[in-house]
């Protein structure tokens, strides 16, 4: 029993500090990391969401931007502090999880298209029935030039032995520049044998 509380206690330290890594860890270094390879070859079936990082990462470092953040551990806010250096590419890399114009993840979305109160497009994919991949699900809400307003998505890892699910959430006010509002990520482990355990990291842009 004792081993058994002494795995759970580590487990949950060892995702905390991984968030707080997050949180924190980015503002190490002033030098700009970029988001991704961008040269890769590329399908269009969505939004262009890993040059619209790109470019976002280049202008909230040139600005540059400080980010105010709060770490929530199951429910509840932890710590909350404001950063005023960041590795923007390094920040918002998680985001581009949610990229499903990969040429492998051709064709394993079903797509629907709907229009928000805003008169905003609203794309939302979803993968289907034994989809080979990670990306369950990604929403796109776009304005009438195709600039990005909101995305949300679900990505899934799981094996034997453990799931993992992440929720991302990112918000834009397209005509400035940088554009990105704030962002949210929230992760939720279950693993064999322990109760599930979620963290969130939550962001805010400050100019």
């Amino acid at each position: 029993m004792f081993l058994a509380t002494a795995v759970r206690f580590w487990f949950r330290r060892a995702l905390l500090l991984g968030l707080v890594f997050i949180l924190f860890g980015a503002s190490a270094c002033e030098e700009e990391q970029p988001t991704g390879p961008t040269t890769a070859r590329r399908t269009q079936q969505a939004f262009d969401l890993v040059t619209f990082l790109d470019q976002e990462a280049k202008a909230l470092s040139a600005q540059p931007a400080a980010v105010r953040k709060t770490v929530s551990e199951e429910g509840k806010p932890t710590e909350t502090k404001t950063i005023a250096t960041l590795h923007w590419g390094e920040e918002l890399g998680a985001f581009a999880d949610a990229d499903i114009n990969k040429p492998a993840l051709a064709g394993v979305f079903t797509q629907e298209t709907s229009n928000n109160a805003a008169g905003q497009q609203v794309h939302r994919y979803k993968a289907k029935d034994g989809a080979n991949t990670n990306v369950q699900e990604v929403t796109y809400t776009v304005n009438a030039q195709g600039q990005l307003v909101q995305l949300s998505a679900t990505i899934v890892q799981e094996n034997m032995l453990f799931r993992t699910q992440k929720q991302l959430f990112l918000q834009a006010q397209p005509g400035t520049t940088p554009s990105l509002q704030r962002y949210r990520l929230e992760e939720t482990q279950k693993l064999l044998l322990m109760d599930a355990q979620h963290y969130g990291v939550a962001a805010e842009v400050v100019r």
